[in-house]
This record gives C-alpha cells, sequence and structure tokens, in this order.
C-alpha cells in the first residue's frame, strides 16, 4: 500500500503542475486505471477532482504496463519513453489518463532536484541519460553484430557486394540474351 500511495502522490504532485490534466482525468472519475511495473501492480483510482488514489486490486478497467527500460528512458527522452507502451482495457480511461499525460510539460531534471535536491537531481538526470545513450548504443551495436553474423558466419542473408554483384551479373545476362534475341531475328530474315 505505500507504494500505491507514493505513486498516486507522485503523479498527483506531476498532474496538479499542468493545467488542464486533473481535467482531462476527471472524464474518467470513478474507474481504476492499473500501472503494471513488471515486479508490482498499482491500482490507482481517479475520484472526481482528477486526482489519483491508491484502488483496490481487482478492480482495474485498464491496465498500462510500464516496462524498467521504459521509466530508466524517462529522465532521457522525457514523453518519448511512453511511445511504445503496452497498454489494455478501457479505452475512454487510457484516453483520458494520455490526455492528462500530454498535458504535462515533463521536466524529469528538475523533478528529480525537488525530491533529491539540486546535485542529486542533476546526476541521476545524467545517469539517466548516460544509460539511455547506452541503451542505443547497444541495440545499435547489437543489430550490426547479428546483420554481420547473418551475412558473413552463417549466410542468411546475402551482403550489400553480393547483392550488386548478382545485380550487375543479371543485368549482364538480360543484355546478352537481347542480343542474342536480336542475332535470332537478324538471322531468321537472312533465311
Amino acid at each position: 500500500m505505500i507504494a500505491e500511495q507514493f505513486i498516486a502522490g507522485g503523479l498527483n504532485r506531476l498532474f496538479a503542475q499542468a493545467p488542464g490534466a486533473r481535467d482531462a482525468l476527471a472524464r474518467a472519475a470513478g474507474r481504476v486505471l492499473a500501472l503494471d511495473l513488471a515486479l508490482f501492480r498499482v491500482n490507482l483510482r481517479i475520484d472526481e477532482g482528477g486526482a489519483l488514489h491508491p484502488a483496490p486490486m481487482d478492480a482495474a478497467a485498464a491496465v498500462i504496463f510500464l516496462a524498467p527500460a521504459v521509466l530508466l528512458q524517462l529522465p532521457a527522452q522525457g514523453r518519448e519513453a511512453f511511445r511504445g507502451l503496452r497498454t489494455e482495457g478501457d479505452a475512454e480511461l487510457l484516453s483520458a489518463f494520455n490526455d492528462a499525460f500530454q498535458q504535462m510539460n515533463l521536466d524529469a531534471e528538475a523533478e528529480l532536484s525537488r525530491l533529491f535536491g539540486p546535485v542529486a537531481g542533476f546526476r541521476l538526470a545524467e545517469a539517466g541519460r548516460a544509460f539511455g545513450g547506452w541503451m542505443k548504443q547497444a541495440a545499435e551495436d547489437g543489430a550490426r553484430t547479428l546483420a554481420e553474423y547473418a551475412t558473413e558466419e552463417s549466410p542468411v542473408l546475402a551482403s550489400r557486394m553480393d547483392i550488386e554483384r548478382f545485380n550487375r551479373e543479371a543485368d549482364e545476362l538480360r543484355d546478352a540474351a537481347a542480343r542474342l534475341e536480336a542475332r535470332l531475328a537478324q538471322l531468321e530474315q537472312a533465311e
């Protein structure tokens, strides 16, 4: 229950700073939204004023699945980190939550500084940006390694040079076939 109160309080503070966010949430008053954080789930009920409160675990009308990677990318990417979220359930409730979230001007570094102090907030945001950069670089390196393996070690895919050579040889074969056809037509006319 402590996690639910902490998350509800944090989200309420964020939404209170954004004009219109509470109004967007109030459209879904009385409904319960679950945030699935991989290790645990938090259910939040929306009241008539658009505030969030902890709710019983079996009452969720919609679920937003928040992978740990999304939360770690938040300081570096802000709202962009949430683009690939998986959701299920009440579309109207999810739309109201999304509209409220879109009202926010999310500055993770400012929020972290407010919670932990300016130095720690800056360091945490910097660590988040560095981790986001590392994850992006790791994904690019992994894709490059997989492509190299697929083309060189286990030739499932053709390399760019192989494709260019194939295209060049196909063009030469097409040209040779066209010349042969023209020569045959010329010989038929000569008979």
